[in-house]
């Protein structure tokens, strides 16, 4: 697994990790969705991903991830990642201890503010955390491009925030114009969600065939292409996509392997999905 270094500790964070929107809020009373579930962590983590994302907003998400890490060994390692969802000191900080509770952890890796909800109150509250050791980074998040100019303001104005989470994929590359150089140059740390445009990348292609370039950086699948088109851009430090399919975590992963695409390519990669 390639890894990339967050700025503020030069600790390295692998490339492909977990995100939980949709694919984990269930319920594990059901024997086969309880070992899907348990076989997608399986798959990240003995290839040697860590991170996992979630969120009080995906429901049953949090309890989900929790359960299943509470016997797994791979738990140790895990870099868990979840969000802040609501407005107001108080409020904020019985919304974290109860993500703390269905993690079933006391600490945590990274905790971040969801869609800038009450910003300025949770950020003084996780300086506070972070100094007594109940998370590790803080993070800020956002699902739309037309927050970006929020984000960065936010990011200029709070030299303690180490993590900014937004979408970025084939079909959706407005993180490219600048926000992705501005986490860079502030050393903020870049997590991707929605690499898939929430699957409409897949929807653009379907039935198509893949283009012959796919053969020059070793892809065999959509997922493959549209992954290694964001691990070649070096401001990326971790990618997120959720599933709760096994295959389809096996599949993200071997985005990972072999040559990735160049300037040139990327360029050309682009231009495709962008004729569609």
């Amino acid at each position: 697994m390639q890894t990339r270094p967050i700025p503020h500790s030069a600790e390295n964070l692998p490339v492909i990790g977990l995100g939980t929107f949709r694919a984990f809020d269930t319920s594990l009373t059901a024997t086969p969705i309880r070992d899907a579930l348990a076989d997608v962590i399986r798959q990240l983590t003995e290839a040697g991903g860590t991170m996992i994302d979630s969120s009080p907003m995906y429901g049953r998400a949090e309890a989900v991830v929790g359960e299943l890490l509470e016997t797994e060994p791979a738990r140790a390692k895990a870099f868990i990642a979840t969000k802040v969802w609501t407005r107001g000191k108080h409020e904020g900080i019985a919304a974290m201890d109860e993500s703390l509770r269905l993690l079933r952890t006391s600490s945590i890796a990274l905790m971040q503010v969801h869609n800038l909800i009450d910003t300025e109150t949770h950020l003084a509250t996780l300086r506070e955390w972070k100094a007594q050791g109940r998370v590790r980074y803080i993070g800020i998040t956002h699902y739309t491009a037309s927050a970006f100019d929020a984000l960065k303001k936010t990011i200029a104005a709070h030299p303690e925030v180490d993590f900014c989470q937004f979408p970025y994929s084939l079909i959706e590359r407005a993180a490219e114009r600048d926000l992705l150089s501005f986490c860079a140059d502030h050393g903020v740390a870049t997590l991707i969600n929605r690499p898939f445009g929430q699957d409409e990348l897949f929807a653009k292609v379907a039935d198509r065939a893949l283009p012959d370039w796919a053969a020059e950086i070793g892809c065999t699948s959509w997922a493959q292409i549209a992954l290694k088109y964001l691990i070649a851009d070096a401001r990326v430090t971790c990618i997120i996509p959720a599933t709760s399919k096994p295959h389809h975590m096996r599949d993200n992963l071997k985005a990972v392997a072999g040559a990735m695409p160049d300037a040139a390519l990327r360029t050309r990669m682009a231009a495709f999905f962008d004729n569609l």
